[in-house]
């Protein structure tokens, strides 16, 4: 169980045993519980949705479960997602890239990528009605899981804790998380949820080649980065097929 609890660490807010330290080695393991913490994720936004439907709009209880998603995540994910838009807007040689990714204020691309990309998350759930909960369920799966596939048989650009995710990652572990999101998202969204892990791995995929040319590798940020992407895009692409 120290894995799952190492995984709750990493990715959530709950400081689950008390922010304890954790190895290399039970950081790796932890990435076959990445998909579990979605899950948890989603299931803590669905029992926060039921009630808020009964008294608050549509459009205000999406951003009250947006607002609560990232709040439970620290908002790790988002601040990964503009210190790599800020970099890679920036642009310039590698060590130029890295650098600005590394600076602790968030610039104008990052502001916009974070700002974008939370009014296409808000407005997916707001779009969505009795399949909302479907949604909030999948889409925090896909994401951790993302994040699995981003790291497995990366390189990364620097050292941190990204680097030591990838170290540690191995196939056994890529199998198993696999296997775990598919046991979900297939339970929660039938046919559509092997779409969307189709989808999600086309994309990570994509963004490990595309950050290999640009920056090297990937780092910590850019775990951030694909996560919050996979996880809008699954929201979207199920808010259009409710359609």
């Amino acid at each position: 169980m120290s894995s799952f609890f190492a995984a709750l660490q990493f990715l959530t807010i709950i400081p689950w045993p008390g922010r304890a330290e954790r190895s290399a080695d039970e950081l790796g393991r932890a990435t076959i519980f990445f998909p579990v913490i979605g899950f948890l994720l989603g299931l803590i936004l669905v029992l926060i949705n039921v009630p808020l439907t009964s008294f608050a709009s549509p459009a205000l209880s999406s951003v009250a479960l947006v607002t609560l998603l990232a709040l439970l995540t620290r908002g790790l994910h988002l601040d990964g997602l503009g210190d790599t838009f800020d970099g890679l807007g920036a642009g310039g040689d590698r060590e130029r890239m890295l650098r600005i990714m590394d600076d602790s204020h968030t610039g104008a691309f990052g502001l916009i990528a974070i700002v974008l990309l939370l009014s296409f998350k808000i407005h997916a759930i707001e779009s969505m009605d009795s399949e909302r909960w479907r949604a909030l369920l999948a889409a925090p799966v896909l994401s951790r899981w993302a994040m699995v596939l981003l790291g497995y048989r990366s390189k990364a650009a620097k050292a941190g804790l990204g680097s030591t995710l990838i170290d540690h990652l191995s196939t056994k572990h890529v199998f198993l998380a696999t296997f775990v999101t598919l046991l979900l998202v297939a339970a929660v969204l039938r046919g559509t949820g092997i779409a969307m892990m189709a989808w999600v791995a086309v994309f990570s995929l994509a963004s490990k080649n595309y950050f290999h040319r640009r920056l090297g590798g990937v780092t910590g940020d850019t775990f951030g980065a694909v996560g919050e992407l996979s996880e809008t895009s699954v929201f979207v692409f199920l808010a259009l097929g409710a359609k």
